[in-house]
């Protein structure tokens, strides 16, 4: 697309640029919205505007089109992942909420590693246009399925009898007709706060995994661009094994210790807390496999805490657990959008990514710090 549009890196930049943004500001009334008018109709919606905009993003034709389209697309895609994280919570009962949420997780992570060669081999059969169009094609066939089988009720399902509703509905608090949301009692909520900031320190250490580290592992490591390439998704690989690992420990220790508290907590710090000592570490390995083998075991462990503070987001939001969801979610856009340009600052003011390393430890640090003040049994009264 680049190369067919005349496009320089900061105009390509700008691409991706203007989607977080419109992402970021449609986040949280979208995730209100969903907690209103319910999470099948909501994901029917914003799954089917994927699908469209996808395939506009092949129709584009210069650069100010595609500009336009990736907007509009940011603003339509938000909510996504804080309506799908109600939508568990109305499903599973609350000591299997975050194992449910590290499914859903890694299910996104795979996607994401398996993404590239897929769109590698529609290309070379579609091309990129036709890529596009394959994409927004499985999107409509997941709409299908999802409005035949979904129900935001699970007592309104056909095949959930008595004894499981009654399991699912174990730490629930149903969406009710016509609620009206307390903002403030929400949004100021010392558990939101802290899950907010803790999300939003985290995700600086992330984004360097998808944007940074392939050009970190050739201009400090000597490797070649194909290397890099394959090198860079290990990290991403281990993200999808943590997530599922996090939500299926976080339940464990809860059931054993009977109390989410511990589980969930113990859970997030160790995982920041790891994540940090394998930033710190690579910064001073001379192997290139020793320090992706550090940065493989920061994503992992990072990727550990996804589950826990998703279910207890949504615990905390209780009946508006998505509009929850939203507020956190805006607090991972906006360091996506930080985090890729102070990346790039620092490594030109200092000429390596060491300081990014520090950073990203420091700002883990403060996370796992957090935790100790979240309690997933403190719901707000919204």
């Amino acid at each position: 697309m680049q190369r067919v549009f005349g496009l320089s890196d900061i105009q390509f930049g700008w691409v991706f640029t203007v989607f977080y943004v419109a992402y970021a500001i449609a986040e949280l009334p979208v995730a209100w919205l969903g907690d209103l008018f319910g999470q099948r109709r909501m994901l029917l919606r914003i799954v089917g505007c994927w699908s469209v905009f996808t395939t506009l993003t092949g129709a584009a034709w210069n650069f100010p089109s595609l500009l336009v389209t990736r907007t509009v697309f940011g603003a339509a895609e938000a909510g996504a992942f804080p309506t799908l994280s109600r939508a568990l919570a109305c499903w599973f009962p609350i000591n299997e909420r975050a194992r449910a949420n590290g499914i859903m997780w890694m299910g996104a992570r795979l996607g994401g590693a398996f993404a590239p060669p897929l769109a590698v081999a529609l290309i070379l059969w579609l091309g990129w246009r036709g890529a596009f169009a394959a994409f927004g094609a499985l999107g409509i066939v997941w709409c299908i399925v999802w409005a035949w089988w979904y129900r935001d009720d699970p007592a309104t399902h056909p095949s959930v009898n008595a004894a499981e509703l009654e399991l699912m509905r174990t730490g629930s608090q149903p969406r009710r007709s016509g609620a009206k949301l307390r903002w403030t009692a929400l949004l100021l909520h010392p558990t939101m706060l802290a899950l907010f900031a803790s999300y939003f320190a985290s995700g600086f250490g992330f984004q360097f995994f998808v944007t940074w580290l392939p050009t970190w592992l050739i201009r400090e490591h000597g490797a070649s661009l194909p290397n890099s390439g394959l090198l860079a998704a290990l990290p991403l690989a281990a993200g999808a094994a943590g997530c599922a690992a996090g939500g299926l420990l976080a339940d464990r220790i809860s059931r054993w210790r009977r109390s989410i508290v511990v589980g969930r907590r113990a859970v997030a710090i160790s995982g920041y807390s790891i994540g940090a000592l394998g930033y710190l570490g690579a910064v001073y390995m001379q192997s290139t496999w020793a320090a992706v083998a550090l940065l493989t075991l920061a994503s992992g462990a990072h990727d550990l805490t996804l589950p826990v503070m998703w279910a207890t987001t949504t615990d905390t939001g209780g009946r508006f657990g998505g509009t929850a969801g939203g507020f956190i979610n805006v607090a991972s856009s906006v360091s996506g959008m930080l985090a890729p340009l102070t990346a790039a600052w620092v490594e030109s003011a200092f000429g390596s990514f060491r300081a990014v390393f520090w950073i990203a430890a420091a700002l883990y640090f403060s996370a796992a710090v957090l935790w100790i003040f979240i309690d997933p049994r403190r719901r707000a009264e919204v």
